[in-house]
Parts: C-alpha cells; structure tokens; sequence
C-alpha cells in the first residue's frame, strides 16, 4: 500500500516560516489580515499561525494589531552571532551608568546594516522597553541608540525599512517621514546626543550618546530608557551625566586590537 506524503505537515510548517519572514521584513506594518493575503490563506487559518507564534515567543502581537518579532528569535540571534570582544570592555561604564541612574542602561552597535543591542544592565522592576532585550536587531529610526548610529552613516548603509520616504510606525510619536529623521539624524550629528520621545513604546523617553574610538568614531551608543515624567525634570542632569561617563577620562573604554 503506498504512503501518504506529509502534505499538510510540510505545508503548515513552510507557512509558519514565511509568516516569521514577512513579519521580520515588515514589521511592524503587518497585520495579520496582510499576512492571510501575503500566505493566500484564509483569515482564520493566519490567525491560528499567529496564535501559534505568540504563544512560543516567537512574535509579538501589538495592540494596534500589527505583529513584530518576538523575544525567543531575539535570544537565538543572540546565540547566533557572538559579539566583538573590545565591545566587552564596555559592559562596566553600561552598569555603573545604570546604578547612578537608577534606569535600564543599554548598549548598541552597528551590525549588518542594522543597530543591534549588544547588553543591558537593569534590575527586575526597572522600567523595560518592550522586546529590547540583547540581541535586538531593528527600529533604528525609532531608537536613541539607533539614530547615534545612523548619524554617523551614510544612506547606503542604511536597513532597508529605512529606505522608504515612509518609514514603519511604533507609536503615534515615531518619526515616520524619511526627510524628517533626516533633520533629526543633523541635530544629533551637532549635539552629540540623541532622543527618542516616546517614539518607540509609550510612556518611556530614552537618550543616547556615542561611545567613539580613538579616531572618533562612533564605534557603540550608549542609552537608558526613563519614564517620560522623569525625563521631562531630569533631562539636563540625565543628558550632562551621559556625555560625562561617556568621555575616556570618565570610564576607560575599551583597547582596540
């Protein structure tokens, strides 16, 4: 008697694939209604795809009901792709500027065409940005960390979700205009120092500074996340204790090969 082939099993698996792919590519613009369309399957059977992948952790569903990458492919990336080891050498100047502040303190550098968050220090209960855990790879338009990086780089090296002069939207306060990140990427060239006012989550102000090599170069940005409450009292004093720690003669940074 022959076999059946595994036609539905194939079939399902190949979809679940493609739908991380499409919401990778796209995020977070795709709905799941977009993503049937994309599939060509029915409305239903893309929501039981996206039932599946959120409750794995592998996609994140917004409540505007646009989709992202979730946390558990941020993990396997990390475990992918093992970082510089001169970028080691900062992870102190990241956690003593987190106890000063009392705020989550991040880490980013330029990977592959992308801004990619490399550590964290933040103890449980500290105010999170959701999905930016180490490993995160995107929204760099969106991101203090991410338009320190950018402002040192020239269009070309840009992701391509920034190439567009619409640019994917996080919050009702993201810069979704290209020529408007673009006056925004001139200022932070100037002040050395960049904002995202709740461009990426709601209720949370991040500032960024460059962390620069030997040549100037903004080799790693260096960010906390802050209730916008907070920000909006403390954003001298956070933003000059910043750039002081920031500087070689506030904490060494590392030495390069």
């Amino acid at each position: 008697m022959r076999q059946s082939s595994p036609t539905h099993t194939l079939s399902t698996g190949e979809r679940i694939l493609r739908a991380l792919q499409l919401i990778v590519e796209r995020q977070p613009d795709i709905s799941v209604k977009e993503l049937a369309m994309e599939l060509g399957v029915s409305l239903s059977t893309a929501y039981h795809l996206v039932h599946t992948l959120v409750a794995a952790g592998y996609v994140v569903a917004e409540p505007h009901r646009s989709l992202r990458p979730g946390p558990v492919l941020f993990r396997l990336l990390e475990h992918m792709q093992p970082r510089p080891t001169q970028l080691e050498g900062y992870r102190p100047l990241v956690d003593e500027v987190g106890r000063m502040t009392g705020c989550r303190a991040y880490l980013a550098t330029w990977s592959d065409r992308d801004v990619e968050v490399v550590y964290i220090h933040g103890r449980r209960g500290v105010r999170e940005l959701p999905g930016l855990t180490r490993g995160f790879r995107g929204a760099a338009h969106a991101l203090a960390l991410g338009k320190i990086l950018l402002a040192g780089r020239t269009a070309v090296e840009w992701p391509p979700y920034l190439l567009n002069e619409s640019l994917p939207r996080f919050t009702p306060y993201t810069l979704c205009r290209r020529a408007v990140l673009e006056r925004e990427l001139a200022m932070v060239r100037a002040s050395a120092v960049a904002f995202d006012r709740e461009e990426y989550a709601l209720g949370s102000t991040c500032i960024a500074v460059p962390l620069r090599t030997t040549e100037g170069i903004a080799q790693a940005a260096l960010g906390i996340s802050v209730p916008t409450r907070r920000f909006q009292v403390e954003r001298d004093m956070l933003v000059a204790l910043l750039r002081q720690l920031s500087l070689p003669e506030g904490l060494s940074a590392p030495n390069e090969e």
